[in-house]
């Protein structure tokens, strides 16, 4: 029992905090400098030898199975007063589209009240989602009280950078 009750223990600490993200080459970035997290995803900002860069992981939600986000223009970054940069590298992944049931059903009018409800659903669509990571080269290190303004297809996103 002692043995289940530390590896419990172990389970619950290891799944808080930030995610682990990976880079457009599929690598984990192990220590980012700074995290922001946005809806359907997380921006992280890392430095090398090769660089500062910034890496953007998202879940985007698509209308079919055949719609990306890919066209220029359509993701781009703004760091402080400088123009918006568009991804230096990008990877997408496959659509995938699974059934949606909608939120509420109803029942058929007319049943007595030792009758069972028989639920009527309607309007049964599909859900489609891709992950996309975007990669970006940044001239030099953003300082933590500067936004960064992500365009995600018209839709800007204001981060606040945390250490």
């Amino acid at each position: 029992m002692r043995y289940f009750s530390l590896a419990l223990i172990a389970s619950i600490a290891v799944g808080c905090g930030p995610p682990v993200m990976y880079d457009v080459d599929g690598q984990p970035i192990r220590e980012p400098l700074f995290m922001a997290a946005l809806e359907g995803g997380w921006l992280a900002v890392d430095s090398s030898a090769a660089g500062v860069r910034a890496v953007l992981e998202l879940e985007v939600a698509a209308s079919g199975e055949r719609e990306t986000l890919a066209g220029p223009g359509e993701l781009q970054l703004w760091t402080g007063s400088g123009l918006p940069l568009e991804p230096a590298r990008l990877r997408q992944g496959e659509v995938e589209c699974w059934p949606k049931l909608p939120s509420s059903v109803r029942c058929r009018e007319g049943r007595g009240s030792n009758q069972a409800c028989v639920q009527e659903v309607q309007g049964v669509g599909r859900e489609c989602r891709y992950t996309l990571c975007a990669e970006f080269r940044l001239a030099e290190l953003p300082r933590s009280h500067d936004p960064l303004v992500v365009n995600i297809g018209g839709s800007l996103t204001i981060l606040q950078l945390r250490r």
